[in-house]
This record gives C-alpha cells, sequence and structure tokens, in this order.
C-alpha cells in the first residue's frame, strides 16, 4: 500500500541483491487503478470471501504480527477504498456478494 519497503509485513527471505532490486522497483512504480484496485480486492478478501476491511486487517495483524507502518496501511487502504466508492458512487460493500455473512461469521 505505502511505497516504502520498510512498510511490508512477515520476514524477507531473499538474498541482498533481491531485496535491493524489490526497494527500486517498489520505489519506481506509479501504481494505476488496476493497481489501486489489486491492492484493496486483496483487502477485502478471506479465504471465505469479502468482508470489511477491519476484519482482514485483524486477519493480518494476528498472523504476521504488526509494525510501526501498520496505522499508515490501514489508512492508506481506506483512502483506496473511498476514492472507488467515490468513483462507483456506492460504498464498494453494495456490490461484493456475502459481505456480511463472512466479516459476522
Amino acid at each position: 500500500m505505502i511505497q516504502d519497503i520498510h512498510s511490508a509485513i512477515g520476514k524477507w527471505d531473499v538474498t541482498k541483491e533481491e531485496y535491493e532490486l524489490a526497494e527500486s522497483i517498489i520505489n519506481s512504480a506509479v501504481y494505476d487503478d488496476y493497481d489501486l484496485l489489486v491492492q484493496l480486492s486483496d483487502a477485502l478478501a478471506l479465504p471465505t470471501g469479502f468482508c470489511l476491511l477491519e476484519k482482514r486487517f485483524v486477519d493480518v495483524a494476528c498472523r504476521y504480527g504488526v509494525n510501526g507502518h501498520i496505522v499508515a496501511r490501514w489508512k492508506k487502504t481506506i483512502e483506496i477504498k473511498d476514492y472507488f466508492e467515490k468513483k462507483m458512487k456506492c460504498s464498494i460493500y453494495d456490490v461484493l456478494p456475502n459481505v456480511k455473512e463472512n466479516t459476522f461469521a
């Protein structure tokens, strides 16, 4: 979500050269709507289907832990959701199937 390799969660199991290449790619990337939509879609889904962002946030935090960038990542995700909702003129949750069922299961 944030173009800073240090904001990533989890462990980097790569060589120094691979890490530096990934950092260079992240720093030079220009996200378009497709990239943002892919990021948002990942943040809206559990293995059981779509859910509220907040449930996914907690799911990821429980599995991978948190770092000093987590709140900024969440805010960026919500900003992306708001961006698409403005374009759609409705809530993203209105067009995704079974959000309530998967969120409250």
